[in-house]
């Protein structure tokens, strides 16, 4: 059995994790290499998304047409919230949208966090990779203790006469391979990885109870930063072609106004190159 896992998106939360159970079982991880994925851009089933995040699963995907099966994040929980992001079926239901836009190819939704009890989704996935039963509940029961978050290492404190800058937006383009891509090397760096992203859902919700998780991640980071004594530049990255992006970034404004530092992604490189930075081996 060869499992395909697309790993820009959200991968540092949960991917080693359902790595660990597929080769525990005796399945071989495999991962879309960046080149390949540049290539399938072209593919006119990519055009099924208008965000560059998504365009980029679904080229992952088409690269791995010699695995047999893609295992593709559920990015937020099925609550019924249809506000802001939730209205964008790319980020509710990513997994069903992936499967239509790709069509022949299963795909497999696991959680994108290892906060919840994983007891069944585990044991459920472990039965689409094997049949036998006693090698699912032998590696469910060696590897059940890696189900735990990784401690965040929180925010380092800036060195005297120098600001952070803070790095915001949707929580898939907040990470250091962005950064790095957007020449920030030599910034001293806040990010919202560096939290617990729990923590920060619970601040944007104390601004509205009705944000799907990921918006209350964006919003509630940015809302940690903004009162900061140390007075950091608020980054704020966006897709300039996904609407819900543009909503999300609409709420921010709205927060902090032109404290605001905006940078659109599209312009800083092409999706092509956002392959290679975004989906080097993880």
């Amino acid at each position: 059995m060869r499992v395909g896992f697309i790993h820009h998106l959200l991968w540092e939360r949960y991917g080693d994790f359902w790595v660990t159970l597929s080769e525990a079982v005796g399945a071989e991880a495999v991962f879309p290499d960046a080149a390949r994925v540049a290539e399938a851009l072209s593919d006119a089933r990519t055009a099924s998304a208008d965000a560059l995040a998504f365009r980029l699963a679904i080229a992952s995907a088409l690269s791995l047409d010699d695995v047999d099966v893609v295992v593709a994040p559920q990015l937020n929980p099925a609550d019924g919230t249809t506000r802001g992001s939730a209205q964008d079926p790319w980020i509710a239901e990513f997994p069903t949208m992936l499967a239509r836009a790709v069509g022949s190819l299963p795909v497999l939704a696991v959680p994108a966090t290892l906060e919840d009890d994983l007891a069944s989704e585990a044991v459920a996935f472990l039965h689409r990779l094997t049949p036998d039963s006693a090698s699912v509940r032998r590696a469910w029961s060696q590897h059940r203790a890696a189900a735990r978050l990784p401690r965040p290492p929180g925010l380092p404190h800036p060195p005297a006469g120098r600001n952070p800058v803070a790095l915001l937006g949707a929580p898939w383009w907040t990470q250091p391979r962005v950064a790095g891509q957007l020449g920030l090397g030599e910034e001293f760096l806040w990010g919202p990885w560096m939290l617990p992203a729990a923590a920060l859902r619970e601040e944007g919700w104390r601004l509205d109870e009705r944000l799907t998780a990921s918006d209350a991640e964006a919003l509630g980071a940015l809302r940690r930063f903004a009162r900061s004594g140390a007075q950091p530049e608020l980054r704020w990255l966006t897709d300039e072609a996904s609407g819900s992006e543009a909503w999300l970034l609409r709420r921010a404004l709205q927060l902090v106004g032109d404290r605001l530092v905006v940078v659109e992604l599209g312009g800083q490189a092409t999706p092509e190159r956002w392959a290679h930075t975004l989906l080097a081996r993880p």
